[in-house]
Formats: structure tokens, sequence, C-alpha cells
């Protein structure tokens, strides 16, 4: 995962590029809760993450971490604060190639209600 992508020539510290390769099952729990730790830690600098994944692995891997990071969020938050989630279509371009992919956005909920 890589945390910076380019928007209109600026650089978003804010979001995490998921990989999705095939790993036996510690590695890829590993690489979850690895994952989870970033959202975090990135909301903690950012108020949000975007989690950006193109294909069926990765869009799982995000999925997985963030319900991880949920978990870990609600018993951190000293006032029962949770995350709240948005999911995006994007089109990514590879050289060329345009995939179809998501795009996560992860936030406090009290960051949205504005508490």
């Amino acid at each position: 995962m890589v945390n910076e992508e380019r928007v209109n020539d600026q650089v978003d510290p804010s979001v995490l590029k998921v990989v999705g390769r095939k790993k036996s099952g510690l590695e890829s729990k590993s690489h979850v809760r690895e994952l989870a730790g970033a959202i975090l830690e990135v909301i903690g600098k950012y108020q949000n993450a975007k989690l950006r994944a193109v294909g069926g692995a990765a869009i799982s891997n995000a999925i997985k971490a963030i319900g991880v990071a949920q978990k870990r969020f609600g018993e951190q938050s000293e006032v029962g604060d949770e995350l709240f989630h948005q999911i995006h279509r994007i089109d990514v371009d590879f050289d060329g190639d345009i995939k179809t992919g998501s795009l996560f956005v992860v936030r406090p909920l009290s960051a949205i209600n504005g508490e």
C-alpha cells in the first residue's frame, strides 16, 4: 500500500492504494491488520482516509481492513464514535489500460455530524 495519490497535480496524502495479492491465510490477515492500522493513522492526521482498490482481491482487502479499523476505532474512542465509509466507483489508468475500481472514503461519524 502506498500513501500518495496525485489529484490535479497535487499529492493527496490521505490516499492508500490497496493491493490484492494472493497470500496465504496468515499473510493475508497480517496485511489486513497492517492496512487497518494505516487507515487509523491517516484518519488521525487528515480526518479521513481514502482507499483506492482495483480488482476483487484488493477490494476484499479494503473491506476487511475497514471492518478491523472500525472495531479498533470504536474501542479507542472515548465518546463512542464510529467510522463511516462511502464507496465510489472510479476509473484508473494503468499505462493506457483503464480499469474500474472502488474508492472507499473513511472518516469518523463525528466529523460528518459536526460534533
